[in-house]
């Protein structure tokens, strides 16, 4: 009976199209070691398997996971990483939001139609947050000793922003690095060597 009316709440909330915790999209590949911890149970996805608001993505040193979201974004796990689905909503009347924490390791991100511009699409870093809007990015650990990196490959823009500066990559190719504690430097056309290097961290 508890589930009925908690399903019932969620159809009167007003504007709201998803809001159900493992409505959020699918694992559409998997490559080597990769688990998913949800409350109180660690398991080994499943081709196919929902995606719920909360799951945690870990992956081993040589293994990816691709989630497909319901707006049509496209996330590629990478190797050695540690992901989050923090929130994921989608609404008729206001704007959506998508967020999501990066604690290790590297992603990458095809977004789909949730990043028009009065929307919400950010990763959350312990260094920094990283907006999106409409674009085919990456970003990670790994490149530059204790700091973040994240490349703009293609579309509109990204912001990436600590608590003393924030940039912006408006152009393919553009990237920025940032220390702990520390604003984002200023960006800077990748050479083939790093952007090899980072599509490295994302591809079996």
């Amino acid at each position: 009976m508890r589930g009925f009316w908690s399903i019932l709440v969620l159809m009167l909330l007003p504007g709201l199209v998803t809001a159900a915790p493992c409505r959020v999209g699918e694992v559409v590949r998997l490559v080597g070691d990769v688990s998913v911890v949800r409350p109180a149970r660690q398991f080994t996805p499943i081709l196919g398997m929902k995606i719920c608001i909360g799951d945690r993505f870990v992956t081993g040193p040589s293994s990816i996971a691709e989630l497909r979201l319901r707006d049509g974004s496209l996330i590629t796990v990478g190797k050695g990483s540690d992901f989050t689905v923090r929130e994921y909503r989608i609404y008729r009347n206001k704007p959506n939001v998508a967020l999501f924490d990066l604690s290790q390791g590297a992603f990458r991100s095809i977004t789909g139609f949730i990043t028009r511009r009065a929307h919400r699409f950010e990763v959350r870093t312990a260094v920094a947050t990283i907006g999106v809007r409409g674009t085919d990015f990456w970003g990670g650990y790994g490149l530059t000793e204790n700091g973040l990196d994240v490349i703009m490959l293609s579309g509109k823009g990204v912001y990436v922003q600590t608590a003393t500066g924030t940039v912006e990559l408006d152009q393919p190719g553009l990237g920025t690095t940032v220390q702990t504690g520390g604003a984002p430097l200023t960006p800077l056309a990748w050479g083939p060597d790093k952007v090899q290097r980072a599509v490295a961290t994302i591809t079996p």
